[in-house]
């Protein structure tokens, strides 16, 4: 299952809360306040000064504080982060594992986050930017499979199944062998070619969630590579190809988790 394309893209949606975080900011908030009672109460303590420059030099010192929040890189990248942890959130996955690879691919995308906001601006710092974006999508793949792996292991039928029913069809086989009576044995050959099927589907699940849970850890690998990768980048790797590069090893990267989710939901639609 993919991410819904139709959703705004994670720059347009950290332009949106980053405005918001900065024209709610608690520090503003106080400018504020203080300018409106000194607007009040100011012109009895100070005659010289009318109230609507308490008003007027409030608003300015409040205009101050947002541009300077919407202009913090630091600020932006929180963010974001925070905004993806909310689309994504890891405590709701049940799996230690799961939830702490994607806790680690968080942890990945924060450096690489950082990494740009030290970059200057220039063509490299808008190139790595787009990057960050793609990384964004990145991480909405991982959670697609991180997701189907966590439904998979906390199942507890599923495990269940997976531990009994390959003991059930050699029980069967057993009896279908030896059982001396024709009817009984074709209903025990009926009940065993149902209990094969289920064992198939189970083992294709199995496979489908090991395939998942490699991807997984490929991923996270590809992580740490790319982090890498841009720490040592610079404005002539943009020209030079090796940017390209980059990009379509994340973009095969998500392509590759899509793959994943989608070939785990049919395996499961027929299961």
């Amino acid at each position: 299952m993919t991410t819904d394309s139709t959703q705004p893209n994670v720059r347009e949606r950290v332009k949106r809360a980053l405005v918001m975080n900065a024209l709610t900011d608690w520090r503003g908030g106080i400018v504020l306040a203080i300018a409106i009672l000194l607007a009040f109460f100011g012109p009895d303590l100070f005659p010289a000064i009318p109230a609507w420059a308490w008003l007027i030099g409030g608003g300015a010192a409040w205009g101050a504080i947002v541009w300077s929040i919407l202009n913090d890189e630091k600020v932006a990248a929180q963010v974001a982060a925070d905004l993806l942890k909310q689309k994504y959130e890891p405590t709701t996955i049940k799996s230690g594992d799961m939830r702490e690879k994607l806790i680690k691919a968080f942890e990945y995308r924060s450096q690489i986050a950082a990494a740009i906001a030290r970059a200057r601006k220039g063509v490299l710092r808008d190139h790595l930017e787009q990057t960050a974006t793609e990384i964004d999508d990145w991480i909405g793949g991982l959670w697609e499979v991180v997701r189907r792996v966590d439904t998979f292991e906390t199942d507890r039928t599923i495990q269940q199944d997976l531990q009994s029913v390959p003991v059930t069809v050699r029980n069967l086989e057993v009896r279908a062998k030896t059982e001396p009576h024709e009817d009984v044995r074709q209903q025990i050959e009926g009940t065993l070619a149902t209990r094969r099927a289920q064992m198939e589907s189970l083992q294709a699940l199995q496979q489908a969630n090991e395939r998942g849970k490699l991807q997984i850890d490929q991923t996270l690998s590809s992580m740490g590579t790319v982090y890498s990768q841009l720490l040592l980048m610079d404005a002539k790797d943009i020209d030079s190809g090796k940017y390209q590069r980059l990009q379509d090893d994340i973009a095969e990267e998500v392509k590759g988790l899509h793959e994943i989710a989608e070939a785990m939901d049919e395996v499961y639609q027929h299961k």
